[in-house]
């Protein structure tokens, strides 16, 4: 992984510790470094709109038109062959409509590349969308997200108006709107292109383009809660646990022998959740879905395994969340949407593999056989895990 689809990267001169122990869900934060370019790496200005289209022409369904509360779903733009009636979109464009291309992360590598790489970091899903806004016009009316946001200027600038506190995550289960006239006078920034703006999840805002047009990305960061957990270890409990689907009987509501039953049944089960391994069950569901969520090189690097020894230096595929889990007869190595298994000696190695970043020899796998280290070696770079090295490869000494 290059600095440049890293977390640090995006805040930096802010650090990733500071962000995480002081801003993190408890206030914005504007980066601001004059730098108009450093997002060159990602989309490529003043293209960065028709960049955008084309990688997103033949999905109509992830684009929307916005103007204030007017919304138009992409399908309306949809041409006989299914494409993006790319020609409608601009004249809508041109009318004042902010462009919105969703999950842009699944057409742009570079973006991918980014979205995925704070999702290893932080262990939480994310994804991006893009806007592009004409001049002198609102998007959106002012509202809230239920998940922390990192907004990235590519193009053009910005004025963001930030209303008042977050508001609390229970009103944010309500869905309730946003009153314009209820607000508080805004705080207002600037960003321009190479900036980036943070907002914790709940902080009302809007913004408005100027006298030209704006480009920028929004990633929001989906930080599991504590009733995701609780929803995760319901779910594995109603796979094996019949009392989880207990039926109600007739006329419960008005029952009061029932609901004593009820309730007693109830007050037992909640005693469950004290034990450590459902946790550690609910714990182990997030980490599934994050896995799986991965993506490695496509697959075809077959001459690459072919003739390596213990002294082969190769690298984990970056950015690349992975997990070791038990797995009849053994274990497994979970990444992307692969599930490799091995006999329990390979847990070790796996481990290893699992947690590491940097380059390392073949010969360096803990607790194998050098026929076992490269006969696992192989197989994880024809899966795509693993990244051969140079043979010259310098920055390594010899073990």
């Amino acid at each position: 992984m290059t600095i440049e689809s890293s977390l640090a990267w995006l805040l930096q001169p802010l650090t990733v510790q500071t962000f995480l122990d002081q801003i993190w869900g408890a206030t914005h934060y504007h980066v601001k470094r004059r730098c108009a370019g450093y997002f060159d790496g990602l989309l490529h200005p003043p293209s960065a709109a028709e960049e955008l289209l084309g990688h997103l022409q033949s999905e109509p369904s992830t684009v929307r038109l916005v103007r204030g509360e007017e919304h138009k779903e992409g399908d309306t733009y949809r041409l006989a062959d299914g494409s993006l009636d790319l020609v409608r979109v601009r004249n809508d464009f041109a009318a004042g409509y902010t462009i919105v291309l969703n999950e842009v992360e699944q057409y742009v590598r570079a973006i991918a590349s980014l979205s995925h790489s704070i999702e290893v970091e932080l262990n939480f899903p994310t994804q991006v969308n893009a806007y592009v806004t004409p001049p002198e016009s609102h998007g959106f009316l002012p509202h809230y997200d239920q998940h922390d946001l990192l907004v990235l200027q590519i193009q053009g600038a910005k004025i963001w108006h930030l209303y008042g506190d977050a508001v609390a995550p229970h009103v944010m289960r309500r869905y309730d709107e946003v009153v314009a006239a209820d607000l508080p006078a805004p705080t207002d920034l600037l960003l321009e292109a190479g900036d980036v703006l943070y907002l914790p999840r709940g902080q009302v805002h809007a913004a408005e383009t100027n006298a030209e047009p704006s480009v920028h990305l929004t990633m929001g960061i989906r930080a599991p809660t504590v009733l995701t957990l609780l929803t995760h270890m319901l779910y594995l409990l109603s796979v094996r646990d019949d009392r989880v689907h207990t039926r109600l009987p007739p006329r419960h509501l008005d029952d009061a022998a029932a609901w004593a039953s009820l309730d007693a049944l109830v007050h037992d089960m909640t005693r469950i959740f004290e034990d450590p391994n459902v946790i550690a069950e609910g714990r182990g569901a997030m980490a599934e879905i994050l896995a799986r969520r991965g993506r490695c090189p496509p697959v075809g690097q077959i001459s690459n395994a072919a003739a390596i020894d213990e002294q082969t230096v190769v690298v984990k595929h970056q950015p690349l969340y992975s997990r070791v889990t038990a797995v009849a007869g053994g274990v497994a190595l979970q990444f992307a949407q692969l599930l490799i298994s091995f006999g329990t000696d390979h847990k070790p190695a796996l481990l290893f593999l699992s947690r590491s970043t940097e380059p390392f020899r073949i010969g360096d796998l803990p607790g194998l056989s050098a026929t076992q280290q490269t006969e696992l070696a192989r197989k994880l770079i024809a899966s795509g895990f693993l990244v051969r090295l140079p043979d010259d490869w310098y920055r390594l000494p010899s073990t």
